[in-house]
């Protein structure tokens, strides 16, 4: 029986380690040709000379603009976007989830058929819209289009939250003489902080990888996100610069893997009080 079990655990180390290798093979080309001064190919090589001259190279305009921009532009939009997302979702979540009021179901059924939708169906009308309003190529008009994608899902994911904190805490407090609004601030939202990290990261993740809506509000390159950066990249001077652009790539990343770990230790307590319910 030991025998068996330690066959069974050495295939399916094997099995996992091989998963690992396959999906770990597109971040290791990214990484060595952009230490690959002469990464002009897509193909699969170690660099005869490692260098870090792809990533110095980003503050070279691409057409007019340095890469650099687009990050900080991406920096600007997800994070505006995120905050007003978690903050919309935060005072909606704790109205639904302390009153009760007519329709009161039928508002987040309708919310989780909005987010159903995909964007790219809505992308076309938008552009015609603020085309009409004059609200092309404005950096508000993207975050406020951004949060309201992502606000469907993230006030469910609020209010399953909110759900799972008595009322009885914050009764208690109201007895001890706090204010609705002052039990609310030292009771609940301190019980909600996971959740609302959560929120935050989510959205923060959604604005900063969307690219179909940012392509079709933004046409002036100085505001291009870094998603659209990115397909910037392509087809200008006639060729792809494989290097300097798997070097923007990984600083692309950057942000979000340390947006990450700062808020990774609040993510899985909130993650883990939402699958609970």
């Amino acid at each position: 029986m030991r025998r068996e079990e330690l066959i069974a655990n050495i295939m399916v180390l094997i099995f996992l380690l091989g998963i690992i290798f396959y999906f770990s093979l597109p971040l290791t080309w990214l990484i060595l040709s952009s230490l690959d001064p002469g990464a002009t190919t897509p193909e699969f090589r170690i660099p005869s000379r490692i260098s870090l001259e792809n990533y110095a190279r980003l503050v070279e305009p691409v057409g007019k603009v340095p890469p650099y921009r687009w990050i900080i532009n991406s920096l600007i939009i997800a994070t505006a976007s995120a905050t007003l997302t978690t903050i919309v979702s935060l005072l909606a979540a704790f109205v639904f989830t302390r009153y009760s009021f007519r329709g009161q179901q039928s508002m987040l059924t309708a919310f989780v058929i909005f987010r159903l939708i995909p964007p790219l169906l809505i992308a076309l009308p938008l552009m015609t819209l603020f085309k009409m309003w004059n609200l092309m190529n404005s950096m508000q008009a993207l975050i406020l289009v951004l949060s309201a994608l992502v606000m469907p899902f993230t006030l469910l994911m609020m209010e399953s939250c909110f759900r799972s904190i008595p009322v009885t805490y914050e009764e208690a407090a109201m007895t001890d003489g706090c204010s609705r609004l002052g039990a609310f601030l030292r009771v609940t939202l301190p019980l909600a902080a996971p959740g609302l990290v959560s929120v935050w990261l989510l959205a923060f993740v959604y604005s900063w990888g969307e690219f179909i809506i940012p392509l079709m509000i933004i046409k002036l390159p100085e505001l291009y996100p870094a998603a659209v950066g990115l397909y910037f990249f392509f087809g200008q001077y006639g060729r792809i610069e494989y290097g300097k652009l798997s070097a923007f790539s990984i600083v692309y990343a950057i942000p979000m893997v340390i947006i990450f770990f700062i808020t990774q230790k609040y993510l899985q307590r909130g993650i883990a009080g939402l699958v609970s319910r």
